[in-house]
């Protein structure tokens, strides 16, 4: 669905429980809010079966899969740098659209690849004297990782070569959806092509009738010749397979905002039982 048809969605919901309008923007806040929550229950699996989260369930990475990044040294995003006086601790800074880590592959030559485990916290300054855990480069190399502030700190065993490149596979924030600006038949269009979507129930282009949700461009300078459209919209980059999901929990935002908590669980028990 592109934005239109999601915002059409999230009030064909909305009169479902006889509320009250919202104007574009709120929508488009709910959307976005509903968005970012999805995505990290899918991620972390928390309202899904224990254990059966993103890394493992085939069905949320097709769900999440437009926004798996992989980003390298050799991008402008990340930037390796040896910790102070250790030459065994790489760090390695995030992208700038980082939301959640998947793995990360460190290349000690071109074609030498070292996966890395993450390191909680209270394991941080034992592991060194544990036979099995510690970081070391036989019989294969153990190396491990954990975040700062400051990004992602490996612990590697390699003093006397540099990291050829680090590889970060990770959740990047999804694109939020923004509706644009309406226009009408009294606007003229100095941009060409303009990418526009119809948002009446029926829109007149160059003696063509366009129905509600259509995307088209417009030839500039030129006008529609009746009914609206909006452009300078923005879509997100998330999978469209999630997007019925999105207009239902922005739907119920919506209701959440203004107080009408009863018209929520009334849209929520709808959904449980469909």
């Amino acid at each position: 669905m592109n934005i239109v048809q999601i915002h059409e969605r999230v009030r064909f919901w909305l009169d479902r429980v006889g509320t009250t309008r919202f104007e574009s923007a709120d929508i488009d806040n709910a959307i976005n809010a509903a968005m970012l929550s999805i995505v990290e229950e899918k991620y972390s699996g928390s309202r899904i079966a224990p254990g059966d989260s993103f890394q493992k369930t085939q069905k949320l990475r097709d769900e999440l899969s437009n926004i798996v990044k992989i980003s390298d040294s050799s991008s402008p995003g990340i930037v390796l740098s040896n910790s102070t006086g250790n030459s065994l601790i790489t760090k390695a800074s995030l992208p700038a659209d980082y939301k959640y880590l998947l793995a990360i592959a460190f290349y000690q030559t071109a074609s030498l690849k070292h996966n890395c485990w993450p390191l909680s916290y209270d394991r941080e300054n034992v592991i060194d004297s544990n036979p099995y855990r510690r970081v070391r480069t036989g019989p294969f190399p153990k190396l491990y990782f954990n975040e700062s502030s400051l990004g992602i700190n490996i612990k590697h065993p390699f003093t006397t070569t540099p990291p050829n490149k680090v590889v970060i596979y990770y959740l990047a924030k999804p694109i939020d959806f923004v509706y644009g600006i309406q226009r009408d038949s009294t606007y003229t269009f100095t941009v060409n092509p303009t990418p526009v979507i119809v948002d009446s129930l029926t829109c007149v282009y160059n003696g063509l009738t366009k129905q509600l949700g259509t995307e088209f461009n417009i030839t500039a300078p030129t006008s529609i010749t009746s009914g609206t459209v909006v452009s300078d919209f923005t879509e997100s980059d998330i999978n469209s397979n999630v997007h019925e999901l999105i207009a239902r929990r922005g739907a119920i935002n919506c209701l959440l905002s203004i107080n009408e908590s009863e018209k929520a669980v009334s849209l929520i028990k709808f959904y449980e039982k469909g």
